[in-house]
C-alpha cells in the first residue's frame, strides 16, 4: 500500500463525516463513482454525503444512491451542501482534474478548512486538493475506486448496489467497452463486481435502450443533415443550434454519444459534436488511434480529456466556432493524416 493510500486507511479507521464531489454536467462515471463509494463508506460506518453542481441525465436517475446525491440547486439544495461543507471532516473529489469543474460549488471548495482527496483518471491539470490517486491508464474513476476498495481490504463493504454503481461508471466512461479498455484487467474487475452483485442486464438496458422517439429523430437529423465530413482531413462533425433541439423537444443527455457514430464511417480518425448553449458552444471531441483530442481541446478550446475522448468549449456563435474548428484543423493536417 502506497503512502497515500495508506494515510487515506489510517484516515477512515474511525467513523468520520465525509463529503463526496464530483464534477458538472455529471455523467455515468460520476455518478457512478460518487454513489458507489457514498455506499461503500456508509456500509463501513461513516457518516457521508455526495454532490453534485446540477443534476444528471434521466437515463441515470435509476441508479443505486443516485437519489440520494444531492444537487447544487440555488433554490433548493445549496444550503444544504453549504452545511456539508462547513460539517465535514474531509471532501473525496471524484472524476474531475481541475476545481473549476465544480462550477457554483468551487468557492466553498476552496474556502475548506478539512483535507480533500482526488481520485481520477483524467491527466493532471495541476494540483488542487491535499492528497491524490490519479491512474490515466484507467478507462473509468469507478475502477479506479473499486480498485482502491480491494487494495484497503474493504470488499466486504461492496454491496449489489455499490457494485451496480460503480460498473455502471465503468460501462458508461468506456463507450460500452469499445474505447479506453484494451487492458485484460478491466473485464477481471467487471466479473468481480458481476459476483458482487453488478446487474450488468440492467445497466446495459437502462443506460441504452430508454430513448424517447424525439432523440431518435433528433439522432436521425443529426446524422443526415447536420454531418459534415472532411474527407481530406479524415475528420466530421455534428452542429447542433439550440433551436433545432428545441425543435427535437431535447432532454439533458439526449445528444450523449452522437459524437460517437461519425467514427463508424471508414478512414475517419476525429469527430467531433458541437451542441449550441445559452453562453457558450459546447464541444465533444472522440478520436481513433492516436490522435490527440484532449490536446487540440486543450490547445484551441478552452478543454482537455482523454486521448481518444475530450471535451472543450467556444465563446461565440456557431458560424464562428465551425470556422474557427475548421481553420485550426489544418495545422493537424499531417498528425490526421498518418
Amino acid at each position: 500500500m502506497n503512502e497515500t493510500l495508506q494515510a487515506f486507511s489510517d484516515f477512515l479507521s474511525e467513523p468520520r463525516r465525509l463529503l463526496i464531489l464530483s464534477h458538472k454536467n455529471p455523467d455515468g462515471d460520476a455518478v457512478g463513482s460518487a454513489s458507489g463509494l457514498q455506499i461503500i463508506l456508509r456500509n463501513a460506518g461513516h457518516q457521508v454525503q455526495a454532490a453534485v453542481p446540477d443534476d444528471s441525465p434521466d437515463f441515470l436517475k435509476w441508479l443505486p444512491g443516485n437519489k440520494e446525491i444531492l444537487i447544487f440547486d440555488k433554490k433548493s439544495g445549496s444550503k444544504a451542501v453549504i452545511e456539508e461543507f462547513e460539517k465535514c471532516e474531509m471532501i473525496l473529489c471524484v472524476d474531475f482534474n481541475s476545481s473549476d469543474r465544480l462550477a457554483e460549488m468551487e468557492p466553498f471548495f476552496k474556502a475548506r478548512k478539512v483535507p480533500a482527496f482526488l481520485i481520477d483518471h483524467h491527466p493532471a491539470r495541476g494540483s488542487f486538493t491535499d492528497y491524490a490517486i490519479v491512474d490515466e491508464r484507467m478507462g473509468s474513476t469507478s475502477e479506479l475506486v473499486f480498485n482502491i476498495i480491494r487494495e484497503l481490504g474493504w470488499l466486504k463493504f461492496v454491496s449489489d448496489s455499490a457494485a451496480t454503481s460503480l460498473l455502471a461508471g465503468i460501462m458508461t466512461d468506456t463507450v460500452g467497452f469499445r474505447v479506453s479498455c484494451s487492458y485484460p484487467e478491466i473485464f477481471e474487475t467487471v466479473a468481480e463486481l458481476m459476483r458482487l452483485g453488478a446487474d450488468k442486464d440492467r445497466i446495459h438496458d437502462e443506460v441504452y435502450n430508454q430513448f424517447s422517439a424525439w432523440r431518435m429523430k433528433l439522432l436521425g437529423f443529426s446524422l443526415e443533415q447536420k454531418m459534415t465530413v472532411l474527407s481530406e482531413l479524415k475528420t466530421a462533425y455534428i452542429a447542433l443550434t439550440r433551436a433545432e433541439l428545441k425543435k427535437y423537444h431535447h432532454k439533458k443527455g439526449d445528444t450523449e454519444g452522437f459524437v460517437n457514430y461519425p467514427l463508424s464511417i471508414a478512414d475517419i480518425r476525429f469527430s467531433v459534436l458541437f451542441t449550441e448553449q445559452e453562453d457558450h458552444i459546447k464541444l465533444s471531441l472522440r478520436s481513433r488511434g492516436t490522435f490527440p483530442a484532449n490536446e487540440f481541446a486543450a490547445r484551441y478550446f478552452k478543454g482537455g480529456g482523454h486521448v481518444n475522448a475530450a471535451g472543450g468549449r467556444y465563446f461565440g456563435t456557431m458560424t464562428e466556432a465551425l470556422a474557427y474548428f475548421e481553420t485550426v484543423l489544418e495545422s493537424y493536417r499531417e498528425m490526421l493524416l498518418k
